[in-house]
């Protein structure tokens, strides 16, 4: 079993890291690397170890990266040639990455002779290319020649190997000044990348091409080169490539005479690779407070920006010679200039775009300003320099705080706004809550120590206003609100009579006046059959219509409310489970109940009390509970399992839990993350990860339930890939309890196999 979890755990970060999510990937590799340790398995963790060095090499970690792989080199002790290839070329591009060209070369070399000695003639291929382009820049163009030659020898008449070797050897050419020869390797590289469809290689091809033509003064042959090479590159997002086009075109369009067009197209070079120089930046501030080393990574940081604000003046010291400020200065026009946040202009334009956009799709829009109580003080106290340190670590704070996708703005002062796009309002109660969580730890600025507190309004598109304007004013009346009560935040609009306080008192009034009902949510087998629902909380108020569970469950969360309507939810399931004998009923359990020792006995009085067998009860705790406090939760869930009820560990595959730790863990199944379900319909990656979770699960001897199922596609997809229990509106929307038992008192009765799970045909749509 521990191979197995160790196998699925490798798998699980390769598709980790093949969409981007590389801070996961390592996460979930350090956990496979501590399972084949423990296991004392050296050459499985030696494969560990090189795949964490090479996520490390393309993050662009490389002394991390040299770590890892020397580990790897020296814990594996009988790897075979292929394994110790990939480790010596992975060394040799990180040696050349830290800029020791003598021990790259010697790895590449030695790489090179591992492929060769073993007859891997593919690898051999892909290792001589590399090699040869270490040679030639060193500057042995001879031997580069020779052994490009010799792996257009080794590799397919067509191929992608091919198509690289030849571009090898048009990069060699044209160091070499031999023009023609070059521009004919770039041709027939072009032509076997276009073969293969391969468009990395086809734009790279592309842009040999054109630079070669340049070289030999034909410039508008190169044109129409780079402008299909323009197209591919910005509709398939490759940005630092589109950057690089769009310099070629300045270039040859300055070439032809037309200086007024090359600026223009010079401006567009320069904005673009600004662009990618922003997100490469922000893409590693990301990677790197995610591995929870702050203080660290902050340093580190520094050194990255002032690199990419060296390359950043080296390119606009190019088009200043050639173009006016003018760009430059409608750049800075957008950024505030003390916290490099986007300022009102910016804003603006986001969120035109943003409601636009919400306006298509009939979603909402959620505007946030957030203001810093007594930020005068700071500044009368200790002065301007310490208040606008202090403005910049908030900054950081709030960005860090917020999806990659909302913005964080400064419109002034001590005043911030944020943009939430496409949240709803359950989401936005965790993001307020998180932007307030940024200010529990103290500032430290210059020897000085703060503490500071923010108030935040929020408002709501459409519900609260229909423009920016009509959002910022809800939302600013909504922050003085916060500001006068000391509440934190609050919101604006039609939402103010939820306002915290409020809600509280209706809530508590609710349970004694006999508000709240359940639903219930069918969840159906393979064979179509209904064997369990699952129990909803609903709140039909007199006074403010129906209130949503994301909107009051938080606040009893918050409040210990919840442990009193959690005791009433379940005496209220399993009362009304004791109608049909023929299906399960599942209960969520929240944090403040998984907390309460008197939980397991809460539960026993529910069962005898509507005289239920403990195996009918299904308990459904979230993945994020039971990894914010791994140990209390075991204990709590072996006191539940010892009750004779089934545990299931809601919203699988969120990213939370620690998957080594969960084979310890007493549930008895897992319920997919309702996002994954949602996202298998985008491409084959997103199916291949839920199959990997699944895996996972399957690896752990879980039983795998699939929530939020909405598309035949979606229950075709997950019964290829075995899960057998599905839950969502194409099974059967939430039902009443009235409607639930006309719809069993109405079905057959049907018994599974195993007598366990006994269930009723799911009824016709």
């Amino acid at each position: 079993m521990p191979a197995a979890l160790a196998d699925a755990l490798n798998g699980l970060a390769g598709l980790e890291h093949a969409r981007g999510d590389s801070p996961g990937a390592l996460l979930h590799l350090e956990e496979a690397l501590a399972v084949r340790e423990a296991a004392q398995d050296q050459e499985g963790a030696a494969v560990v170890l090189c795949n964490i060095g090479a996520v490390y090499l393309d993050l662009g970690s490389f002394n991390t990266a040299l770590e890892y792989l020397l580990r790897a080199q020296a814990t594996s002790v009988e790897a075979t040639p292929a394994r110790a290839a990939v480790v010596a070329g992975n060394l040799a591009r990180t040696y050349d990455a830290l800029d020791l060209g003598d021990e790259a070369l010697v790895c590449s070399t030695q790489a090179l002779q591992l492929t060769q000695n073993a007859g891997l003639v593919a690898a051999e291929a892909a290792v001589s290319i590399n090699h040869a382009d270490l040679l030639r820049r060193h500057g042995d163009f001879a031997q580069a020649g020779a052994l490009l030659e010799r792996t257009l020898g080794l590799a397919e008449p067509s191929g992608i190997l091919t198509a690289n070797a030849l571009q090898g050897l048009g990069q060699l050419r044209r160091d070499e000044g031999r023009l023609p020869e070059a521009l004919s390797a770039f041709q027939a590289a072009l032509s076997f990348a276009q073969e293969e469809q391969d468009l990395d290689v086809i734009l790279e091809s592309r842009c040999g091409v054109a630079q070669t033509l340049m070289l030999l003064a034909r410039p508008q042959e190169a044109l129409v080169l780079l402008e299909a090479a323009l197209t591919d590159a910005l509709v398939s997002g490759r940005a630092r490539t589109y950057a690089g086009a769009l310099r070629l075109q300045a270039q040859a369009t300055e070439q032809l005479g037309d200086l007024k067009a090359a600026l223009t197209w010079w401006q567009q070079a320069h904005a673009a690779e600004t662009d990618v120089l922003r997100a490469e930046a922000e893409k590693r501030t990301r990677e790197l407070t995610a591995r929870g080393e702050l203080e660290k990574a902050r340093a580190k940081l520094e050194r990255e920006q002032t690199r990419y604000e060296a390359e950043r003046e080296a390119k606009e010291k190019q088009a200043r010679e050639q173009v006016t400020r003018l760009k430059e200065l409608e750049r800075l026009a957008l950024y505030d200039a003390l916290t490099n946040l986007p300022n009102r202009l910016l804003l603006s334009e986001r969120v035109g775009a943003a409601l636009k956009s919400a306006a298509q799709q009939g979603k909402q829009v959620m505007l946030g300003v957030l203001d810093l109580n007594k930020f005068k003080a700071v500044n009368d106290t200790h002065g301007h320099q310490t208040g606008d340190l202090l403005l910049q670590q908030v900054a950081q704070r709030l960005i860090g705080a917020v999806d990659p996708g909302h913005t964080v703005a400064r419109t002034g002062g001590d005043e911030f706004v944020v943009l939430m796009p496409g949240v709803n309002d359950q989401e936005m109660y965790e993001v307020a809550e998180r932007l307030l969580q940024a200010f529990d730890d103290h500032f430290y600025l210059d020897g000085i120590e703060l503490s500071m507190r923010p108030s935040l309004g929020l408002a709501r598109y459409p519900q609260d206003a229909s423009d920016m304007a009509g959002l910022l004013e809800r939302a600013d009346h909504a922050m003085y609100r916060a500001k006068a009560r000391g509440s934190g935040f609050e919101f604006g609009g039609s939402s103010a009579g939820l306002a915290p306080m409020t809600l509280e008192a209706a809530l508590h009034g609710a349970l004694r006046a006999g508000e709240l009902h359940l639903e219930y949510q069918p969840l159906e087998d393979e064979c179509g059959h209904w064997v369990a629902v699952e129990a909803l909380l609903r709140w039909r108020s007199p006074i403010y219509g129906n209130v949503t569970p994301d909107q009051f469950m938080p606040l009893a969360e918050r409040t210990g409310l919840s442990l009193a309507l959690g005791e009433w939810i379940l005496g209220q399931a399993c009362a009304e489970l004791a109608r049909w004998p023929s299906l399960m009923v599942a209960v969520n359990i929240s944090a403040r109940q998984l907390a309460d020792p008197g939980l397991s006995n809460q539960v026993r009085r529910a069962l005898e009390g509507a005289g239920v067998a403990p195996e009918r009860l299904a308990l459904e705790i979230r993945e994020a509970e039971v990894a914010r406090a791994p140990e209390r939760s075991h204990l709590a869930l072996a006191e539940l399992r010892a009750v004779g009820v089934q545990l299931t560990l809601d919203d699988f595959g969120g990213g939370h839990a620690n998957f080594a730790g969960l084979t310890q863990l007493p549930v008895h199944a897992v319920k997919l993350d309702r996002a994954l379900i949602h996202r298998m319909d985008v491409g084959a990656r997103e199916l291949a990860l839920v199959q990997a979770v699944t895996n996972l699960a399957r690896a752990l001897e879980l039983i795998v339930i699939a929530k939020g199922v909405e598309t035949s596609a979606q229950r075709a997809h997950l019964q290829a890939m075995g899960v057998r229990r599905l839950q969502g509106f194409l099974v059967a929307a939430p039902l009443s309890v009235d409607a639930l038992h006309r719809h069993m008192e109405a079905q057959e009765v049907t018994t599974l196999p195993n007598g366990l799970l006994p269930g009723r045909k799911r009824a016709p749509a």
